[in-house]
């Protein structure tokens, strides 16, 4: 079985912590590939007898370290496995023997749940240009393109049954299915990758099933949350431009470019929130990934308001669990945006006035919010980790302008917790 590892030290911990029960009396070997952790997921391999380790001094990507792991890997059947899967009992086992009674399967995947124990939709089909369009604009509410969108994410579809179906986040593999010298093609770092590969083997005529009889639980997108919300999108949209145009005609990326930066323009104008600044958004279209993050991952706190609201993340910023960023609410009177490093893990903003007269005039109070959080979005998406928004109700303006993971709102009465 292939592991990648990358800042998921809890959750590879746990996935080979259900291997035995998974196997039952199969041999395996495992061969992890370990992408510059700095959160000892290199150190947690290193000491498991079982795990052969590769280890890399920087992140080389999703796609790269699954193919360096393939050319060390000995067996027959390929496991490509995610570090946040967790085994349920006889899951590895019933995809063996599945493959055992069906020759003419080249993989299988399981039944995915959420952490929770629900079931967790993590199926979709190659994806087509409305699709695409949908999943990235505000097309998604009109019909023909809602439709789209619903099948390639494969809403209300039955999995209470085999089907021909796969997920490379957990997927067995005949080696005689896969090329003799990678699995993944490297132009696709992160996302897509797994689109191309079953592209790859549908063209050749390999069938690849789902069986509910296996499952696991899968956390999702636990090394990806700590690419930070610009770079992960980025690969999400450069990616998919990079797979529609090597799949179909030059049109449909034409199409996207036009349509994304469309509906970017009019956010902006309207005043709403976008997935990416303007200039990485461009980049993105370019199909210009731009550099994987390395170092620091960690998660940011970014908390605006009085001081004794930031209590509990300084004390998590203290053991070197989290980073925290306070931010003055208060616009200073300079029109520069300025943040000072003052303790190891903490930083503190000052938001920029850029226009005068914004406490009389609501126009010009609006633009200037809205700046003064560009700014420290811009600040932010230079710096990879996930992103919690700490805000009263008084700054609820900053809302979704700091492309934050989730968002606490602090009131007297409660701490709500919404998804962003």
């Amino acid at each position: 079985m292939l592991l990648v590892s990358w800042n998921t030290r809890e959750e590879t911990r746990r996935c080979l912590n259900s291997l035995q029960a998974a196997a039952r009396d199969l041999s395996y070997e495992i061969v992890a590939v370990d992408n510059g952790s700095r959160d000892g997921s290199a150190e947690l391999l290193a000491a498991d007898h079982s795990v052969r380790l590769i280890r890399n001094e920087h992140n080389t990507g999703f796609a790269a370290a699954v193919n360096q792991a393939y050319r060390a890997a000995r067996g027959e059947l390929i496991l490509l496995l995610n570090s946040d899967v967790t085994f349920h009992e006889g899951a590895l086992g019933t995809m063996v023997g599945f493959l055992h009674y069906h020759p003419d399967a080249s993989g299988v995947s399981p039944l995915y749940l959420n952490p929770d124990g629900s079931f967790q939709q993590h199926y979709v089909q190659l994806p087509s240009l409305p699709a695409a369009l949908a999943l990235f604009t505000v097309l998604r509410r009109v019909p023909g393109f809602r439709g789209a969108l619903h099948r390639f994410e494969m809403r209300g579809q039955d999995f209470s049954a085999q089907r021909e179906l796969a997920s490379a986040s957990c997927l067995l593999l005949r080696r005689r299915a896969l090329r003799p010298d990678r699995i993944f093609d490297e132009e696709f770092p992160i996302y897509w990758n797994d689109a191309l590969l079953a592209r790859e083997l549908a063209a050749a005529g390999h069938r690849l099933w789902m069986i509910p009889e296996a499952v696991v639980t899968h956390t999702r997108g636990a090394s990806c949350a700590r690419l930070g919300p610009a770079v992960r999108f980025r690969h999400l949209i450069g990616g998919l431009v990079h797979y529609l145009d090597r799949t179909g005609p030059h049109y449909r990326v034409t199409l996207l470019r036009a349509t994304l930066m469309a509906s970017h323009l009019l956010k902006t104008a309207l005043g709403r929130t976008t997935p990416l600044g303007w200039s990485d958004l461009r980049a993105a279209l370019r199909g210009d990934l731009g550099p994987l993050p390395d170092g620091d991952t960690r998660d940011w706190a970014v908390v605006v308001g009085p001081p004794g609201r930031a209590l509990p993340q300084l004390e998590a910023a203290s053991r070197g669990e989290t980073r925290v960023v306070l931010v003055d609410p208060v616009p200073s009177n300079r029109p520069r945006f300025t943040i000072e490093q003052v303790a190891p893990s903490v930083w503190e903003a000052a938001l920029p006035t850029t226009l005068p007269y914004g406490r009389r005039l609501p126009a010009v109070r609006w633009f200037n919010r809205r700046l003064a959080a560009a700014r420290l979005r811009q600040w932010l998406d230079r710096h990879a980790g996930a992103r919690t928004l700490h805000v009263g109700p008084d700054e609820a303006y900053l809302v979704g302008w700091l492309g934050e993971d989730v968002v606490t709102h602090v009131s007297d009465r409660e701490l709500e917790l919404a998804a962003a």
